[in-house]
């Protein structure tokens, strides 16, 4: 992707951006700070973190529930990158806190702090609904941001599954794939488990492009670097990528639904929720997670792979 000119850039002032500290923020604020876009970021401070920013990024304290620091955070910016969001939760209250009022509260903060252009990174789960809580939780807040319509301009990305180096929720999988190894979902009988993937690389192009671009869509924009692949095909590219071979181990429905039931209920008795849920589970169950048109110049699977195992 072409980077954006000093002129186009000039006088547009502040990006403000959520979920800075996440996998796919930190990648946003890194290429923001390549070519001189200033930034601020809202990060929730605790206790013995360290908060990695490029030195660029203006930091402000706060939580999506602190209308005080969100209006800190929105002051003089031109355009509100709103990736913050929870996408695990011991129950349903709690994507709702963070999906859904945490992305109105956004909005109505920045309709009234006068931002231009609103950017929601929401999920291509908010497609289906009915699948799990998480996913109704993101469509339900892709609505919520109706009544803002009006008041500035809104653009919805829906990305599939993120893929790229430094994301922890997937380095598990990574670390089986190293030692041969990659449990996925069974494919249904006489048909292939398919689902879109996008390079994390090629998101944030996506979100860029989206700061500086002079049209309106009211439509989500749905990217992707691959529109249709397979958890064989995976295992076949990470054979590749580490010249070893990675085996598939394909996991029966009904084990994963009874580990996603059993997960729930450990997550409750802690108080904390764990990667994988009966709701996690249905979405992986999915036959069809698939998009129809890649981005352009998009990254392929074996490049995506290889920049996950950089020492291969």
């Amino acid at each position: 992707m072409q980077e954006p000119t000093a002129t186009c850039r000039a006088g547009e002032g502040v990006v403000a951006v959520t979920g800075a500290t996440g996998f796919i923020g930190s990648h946003l604020l890194s290429r923001f700070d390549g070519f001189g876009q200033p930034t601020r970021a809202l990060v929730r401070h605790r206790r013995n973190r360290t908060i990695k920013v490029p030195g660029s990024t203006e930091i402000v304290p706060g939580s999506l529930q602190d209308r005080e620091a969100i209006s800190a955070l929105l002051e003089g910016a031109h355009t509100c990158i709103h990736a913050a969001g929870a996408t695990t939760s011991i129950d349903v209250n709690g994507f709702h806190s963070a999906n859904v009022i945490g992305t109105f509260n956004m909005a109505a903060c920045a309709a009234t702090t006068g931002v231009d252009h609103f950017i929601y990174v929401s999920s291509q789960a908010a497609r289906a609904p009915w699948i799990s809580d998480y996913a109704a939780s993101k469509a339900i807040s892709e609505t919520a941001l109706d009544p803002f319509r009006s008041h500035m301009k809104i653009t919805i990305i829906r990305p599939p599954a993120v893929i790229g180096p430094g994301d922890p929720m997937l380095q598990p999988m990574f670390d089986l794939m190293r030692s041969g190894w990659l449990p996925a979902p069974s494919d249904p009988r006489d048909e292939i488990r398919e689902f879109a993937v996008i390079s994390v690389h090629d998101l944030v192009d996506q979100i860029v492009a989206s700061v500086y671009a002079s049209d309106s869509v009211t439509e989500p924009v749905e990217p992707c670097s691959i529109s249709a692949t397979s958890w064989n095909q995976v295992a076949l590219e990470a054979s590749e990528t580490l010249q070893h071979k990675v085996r598939l181990l394909p996991i029966w429905p009904g084990v994963l639904k009874t580990i996603g039931y059993l997960a729930d209920g450990v997550s409750k008795l802690i108080r904390r929720p764990l990667p994988l849920s009966r709701g996690k589970a249905r979405e992986l169950l999915a036959a069809d997670w698939t998009y129809e048109h890649p981005v352009s110049d998009a990254m392929s699977l074996r490049e995506i792979l290889r920049e996950c195992f950089p020492d291969h």
